[in-house]
């Protein structure tokens, strides 16, 4: 009885430290605020407020800051017609939801939001159908150009109004390629700064929402 015992306690032994051993091989590690920013993401010491705003999404359901409360919330600025910066990104924010979701990662409390840089252009039909073509969880919006650039501002992504006679839509070709990181308080938190890496990119997101 005492050997078998003895075998029981050391088999309860070595279960526990394989379980230990797991549990922090998958559980994302908290880096610094140098180690985030070395991996390509730049966190604010203090979340910045932004004002109200309303977009919309599919069939004019409106977007606005209240949506974005109690979520950790991606916003990438793209447009439909973009040849090939904005399907990268957007390509790369999938992959991310994909390996989140591999991971068993909470995602209840995560959204992902595409805004239209392009509403002349872009209804709401367009630039949803458009973000969900990468992932059903996207959820894509637009509005106007005064609203836009009112929120654009504040979040530092460059925009501008475009020529009257700007035919060929050449504002939109040094849009900023940033992807923006909301807080559950809807709060501007950081940015995302490209060239985009899956591995940094889940290592940094993962760090910060988990």
């Amino acid at each position: 009885m005492t050997i078998r015992k003895n075998i029981l306690i050391i088999m309860l032994f070595i279960a526990t430290l394989l379980a230990l051993f797991i549990n922090k091989l998958t559980t994302p590690r908290t880096l610094s605020t140098n180690e985030l920013l070395i991996n390509g993401l730049f966190l604010f010491e203090q979340p910045k407020p932004i004002s109200d705003f309303t977009f919309y999404s599919e069939n004019n359901e409106e977007f606005t800051k209240s949506d974005l409360l109690g979520k950790w919330t991606l916003l990438y600025f793209g447009f439909t017609r973009c040849p090939d910066e904005c399907p990268t990104t957007m390509y790369q924010i999938s992959k991310l939801i994909n390996v989140l979701d591999e991971k068993d990662f909470p995602l209840d409390n995560k959204q992902w939001v595409l805004i239209s840089i392009d509403p002349e252009r872009d209804s709401s039909s367009d630039i949803s159908k458009y973000a969900k073509g990468f992932n059903d969880r996207f959820i894509g919006v637009v509005n106007s150009r005064a609203m836009l650039i009112n929120v654009a501002t504040q979040l530092s992504v460059n925009n501008v109004m475009p020529n009257k006679d700007d035919m060929e839509h050449s504002h939109l070709d040094n849009h900023v390629n940033n992807i923006i990181l909301m807080d559950p308080n809807g709060n501007f938190a950081g940015v995302f700064r490209p060239p985009f890496d899956i591995s940094r990119l889940s290592l940094t997101y993962q760090s910060v929402t988990q």
